[in-house]
């Protein structure tokens, strides 16, 4: 008796298809053992005749390997070869047939049975388990699938129709699905079927200067977007032996940042305060900052309003900022599977730079809204709840995305990755879980504070509780300069101010050191979307703390500031040109500073008692 084909028809076609399809013709044979050359060329032979084409095969051991051995084509094609359970389902079938002819005795059946198994272990029976389901349940954004056997987390799924998923919660019985498009479009019973890969984005030079969504769709109305390079959203971040310490200073054109809590590129530093005090502000001055730094930036913004995305990318683009931007965006009407994606589809985008030896910005506005969708995600999955509503591995979400962000070894390109989430907190209350655990996983956070706020303080940073741990590292040798006697004058100020609250008295000395403590406070406010260049900041903070603000009145010190540095460009621009180059304030510049200041504040102290001698006489008259 013929032993039984090899492939039946379907299996042959679907199989046909799939060679077809692959792009470079090269197929991975894994198995558990080492496979013999001969039953790997017997395979590649019947591979290269359904194809039609020459096929070459890759032959790799994987010891965990579930099945005998697997044909791996491409990315989405996972074919098992399991010639045991073929072999007992043929043996079955034959057996049952010889017991209708009546061949029945010990001895035929054993040599049947030898003869069989003789002819059928060479062939090595082909079946493809990719793995169908249908739909049991629809709504809210998830899709519960029974079926698609040996999906992995996080792998893409395609629903009937075209639709595709990512299956999220795997359970004995069901697989708990997002939903990357309208539920309308999706059926209860219809079918499901499994990619076998992970969730890619588009990546490169391309999407500068666009606005995407969490799949790297456009959504300015622009052309497509070309998919040359495509890369999976999650990915392993740097390990330490891959890193380089944080050294490289990161410009903010932010004083009261740049100085006292300094930003390094690869670092991640945390944004946090109660809404509407200028979180968001702050990042984007950041971003404005880095026209012509040579940083390639990436702006998440994750389940906000139209409005204020709108307001936000018209400020990039009046900028110009976009030539150097991109948006990746997932509103608040969007299904919880974008907002979920989206942080880490910018991570993606902006990591492609980072490993091709450039530098990268990534600001996640906010993660608290990515919290409570992840938070949204688990309760309609039935996950169990942890403090505050929380799913227990919601520290676990947050840290494997910000880890990502790293400054590389050179041998490695140098690249380097900074991140900026931001957090909103209730009531200032930084201890509540989800600003506690981005604070452990950050290396240092920048606090906004509500009541700095309604004083005036723009930004309103609290600089008790803000802090980088780079610290001095990640200044340049000039701002370390000015920025170390900053913090002590401030400090001073901070514990001198407690006692005069009491009423208590104090000398000459003290009262000095309390009116530079409250110009250098006031020289430290700026106005949103106003970055200052490093040389304008190093001119103003050396002023005030070497003392040419003190008789300013702290009215004035605007005009102050504004004047100086008209004078600094229309007079001494090539000390800015030294500045903005060497980074640095060697004796020769200090100099020259201090000379350019004398004559400024001669000049400024001298109109500003002309003024007020002119306007004395006016009211006296």
């Amino acid at each position: 008796m013929n032993a039984p084909p090899v492939l039946s028809d379907a299996e042959r076609l679907r199989l046909r298809q799939a060679l077809r399809n692959l792009e470079q013709g090269r197929v991975i044979l894994e198995s558990r053992v080492a496979i013999e050359s001969g039953v790997a060329d017997r395979i590649r032979r019947q591979l290269s005749a359904l194809a039609g084409n020459e096929v070459a095969l890759d032959l790799r051991v994987n010891p965990r390997l579930a099945t005998g051995a697997s044909l791996l084509l491409g990315a989405d094609v996972r074919i098992d070869l399991d010639p045991a359970r073929r072999l007992l389902e043929d043996l079955d079938e034959q057996i049952a047939v010889r017991e209708r002819e009546a061949t029945t005795t010990l001895d035929e059946t054993v040599r049947y049975m030898s003869a069989l198994i003789e002819k059928t272990i060479p062939s090595l029976r082909i079946e493809e388990t990719s793995g169908r389901g249908r739909v049991l349940q629809v709504g809210d954004g998830v899709a519960l699938v029974e079926g698609l056997g040996g999906v992995g987390s996080q792998e893409v799924v395609r629903f009937e129709g075209g639709m595709h998923g990512i299956a999220f919660n795997l359970l004995d019985d069901a697989v708990g699905c997002l939903l990357l498009g309208p539920e309308e479009r999706i059926a209860e019973g219809s079918a499901v079927e499994r990619t076998g890969r992970l969730l890619h984005v588009p990546v490169g030079e391309a999407l500068i200067g666009r606005t995407l969504n969490a799949l790297g769709q456009p959504m300015d109305g622009g052309s497509p977007i070309p998919t040359e390079h495509l890369m999976p959203i999650e990915a392993l971040a740097p390990g330490i032996v891959q890193r380089l310490p944080v050294t490289e200073s990161l410009h903010t054109g932010i004083k009261i940042i740049d100085a006292l809590v300094p930003l390094g590129r690869g670092q991640r530093e945390l944004v946090l305060g109660d809404r509407t005090i200028g979180k968001t502000t702050v990042a984007l001055d950041v971003i404005l900052s880095q026209k012509g730094r040579g940083v390639i930036c990436v702006y998440a913004a994750i389940g906000q309003r139209a409005s204020s995305l709108a307001r936000s990318v018209s400020l990039l683009r009046e900028r110009r900022a976009m030539e150097y931007t991109i948006v990746v965006v997932a509103l608040s009407s969007e299904p919880p599977a974008f907002r979920y994606v989206v942080p880490y589809a910018a991570c993606t985008m902006a990591e492609w730079f980072m490993n091709r030896g450039g530098n990268a910005l990534v600001v996640y506005d906010d993660l608290s809204k990515h919290a409570v969708t992840y938070r949204e995600i688990s309760a309609l999955l039935k996950r169990p709840i942890g403090r505050e509503a929380y799913p227990g591995d919601i520290f676990y979400v947050h840290s494997r995305l910000l880890e990502r962000a790293a400054r590389l070894r050179a041998d490695l390109g140098g690249g380097s990755l900074t991140a900026i989430p931001i957090v909103e907190t209730l009531a200032g209350d930084i201890t509540a879980l989800i600003p506690t655990n981005i604070i452990s996983i950050c290396d240092g956070q920048i606090f906004l504070d509500s009541a700095l706020f309604n004083e005036g303080s723009r930004p309103a940073m609290d600089v008790g509780l803000s802090v980088s741990r780079v610290g001095g590292m990640a200044q340049t040798a000039a701002m370390r300069k000015v920025a170390g006697r900053l913090r002590i004058d401030l400090a001073q100020h901070h514990e001198m101010a407690r006692f005069v609250k009491f009423g208590a008295e104090v000398d000459e000395a003290t009262l000095r050191q309390l009116q530079r403590g409250e110009r250098e406070l006031a020289i430290l406010r700026q106005d949103a979307h106003a970055p200052l260049p490093l040389e304008q900041e190093i001119v103003i903070l050396y002023a005030a703390v070497n003392g040419y603000l003190d008789d300013v009145p702290i009215e004035r010190l605007r005009g102050f500031e504004e004047r100086l540095h008209t004078f600094m460009e229309e007079q001494h621009p090539d000390l800015l040109g030294v500045l903005r180059e060497s980074r640095d304030l060697s004796a020769e510049a200090e100099a020259r500073l201090q000379k350019a200041l004398d004559e400024f504040h001669a000049s400024f102290v001298g109109a500003a008692s002309a003024a007020e001698s002119t306007q004395a006489a006016a009211w006296a008259s």
